[in-house]
């Protein structure tokens, strides 16, 4: 089984380095810290994942050094590994903790929207000041210790015009791994609509000319989207698998199945202690994939249609899917299909390498390590 544990560190309400108002109210203690990891142990000592998020994780520095050294202790005599990650903002992120991931083969990823007018348009501080000239420095630093750094970006309605700008900063600065998501809970009108079609276009145009140029790199959401064409009915496209794969640990030790449903009290699923309740699990998970509107699409199971944290931020429900999302995602899944039948038809060497041989991650990472 694989397990991933979402460790909410928290943070404190006021905090000037968070962009905006964290999850929760309090910090997440040592103890309930060691007990979220001691469950995870118990349950998937062959196959643990453990993610520090917040508010912003980065100011709780102690307690993840902490963490992971525990959990080093723990899996000392195992012949498994648990795997590390944290996303940040990455206002704290300095040398030290840079050295401290790398001792401990923690992945840090870091949340930049891009272009200064699309970063600084809602990632501001506390005061009302722009962060993009320190993010940007911030990006530096982690691409020097960590040269696959993921970056996560979001795009919203009011920032949708600066995508492929954004996506051409981020690339040119030397980033390879670039997920990219949408605001679906942000006013998308006609207009934005129309405006994110238009950028998803030019952006097929520079991943086409990217792939034939030979250049790695990984763009979601279109990879994805390849994926779930190529491999048809054997490939599940971000399916949600409510609470079966990763679970959530608040900061007081109860159990959630998703990020997006800490300190929910109607989506508590347990808690470190007792562990999981798996009939409310099931039952959960049972609810999120009981939408019967789309049951006749053609592109079900190519699409987010099933992502209960999508649900409930734009409907209020987990099996409900927002008008917005079905749109887009048929928007996307056109133009990446008709990319991809371009790329395929050119015969591109590294669209084939890329999409069609399973070995093609070692490959590359053989590749740069010579």
């Amino acid at each position: 089984m694989h397990l991933t544990l979402h460790l909410t560190t928290g943070c404190n309400m006021n905090c000037k380095y968070c962009y905006s108002p964290p999850i929760n109210r309090r910090d997440m203690s040592e103890q309930i810290a060691t007990q979220a990891i001691l469950y995870g142990f118990n349950t998937s000592p062959h196959n643990l994942g453990i993610i520090f998020f917040g508010g912003e994780p980065l100011l709780k520095k102690g307690l993840i050094e902490k963490s992971i050294i525990f959990s080093e202790k723990l899996f000392k005599n195992s012949n498994f590994k648990p795997h590390f990650k944290i996303t940040t903002n990455g206002i704290l992120l300095d040398d030290s903790f840079m050295r401290f991931a790398n001792s401990v083969n923690m992945s840090v990823a870091l949340s930049f929207d891009g272009i200064q007018q699309a970063h600084d348009y809602h990632r501001k501080t506390k005061g009302g000041g722009n962060t993009f000239k320190l993010i940007e420095d911030k990006l530096k630093l982690l691409l020097s210790f960590q040269p696959y750094a993921s970056v996560y970006m979001t795009v919203s309605p009011e920032t949708v015009q600066y995508y492929y700008d954004s996506v051409c900063y981020l690339f040119n600065k030397g980033i390879k791994y670039l997920i990219v998501s949408l605001n679906y809970a942000g006013k998308w009108t006609k207009k934005e609509l129309t405006e994110l079609e238009k950028q998803y276009k030019k952006i097929s145009q520079l991943y086409e000319r990217m792939t034939k140029d030979q250049e790695k790199f990984y763009f979601s959401p279109f990879e994805i989207k390849f994926a779930s064409r190529i491999k048809g009915e054997m490939y599940e496209c971000d399916k949600c698998h409510l609470g079966m794969r990763q679970i959530s640990i608040s900061c007081d030790g109860s159990i959630f199945p998703c990020v997006q449903f800490v300190n929910r009290p109607e989506y508590k699923i347990g808690n470190v202690i007792d562990g999981v309740d798996y009939k409310i699990r099931n039952n959960l998970h049972d609810l999120s994939c009981s939408n019967e509107s789309c049951n006749e699409c053609t592109l079900r199971n190519r699409c987010n249609n099933n992502c209960s944290c999508l649900n409930i931020q734009t409907t209020g429900m987990i099996n409900q899917v927002s008008p917005i999302l079905c749109r887009t995602e048929k928007m996307l899944i056109n133009i990446v299909d008709r990319l991809g039948e371009r790329l395929y038809k050119q015969k591109s060497p590294m669209f084939i390498h890329k999409h069609y041989n399973a070995v093609y991650p070692i490959i590359s990472l053989l590749e740069d390590l010579n």
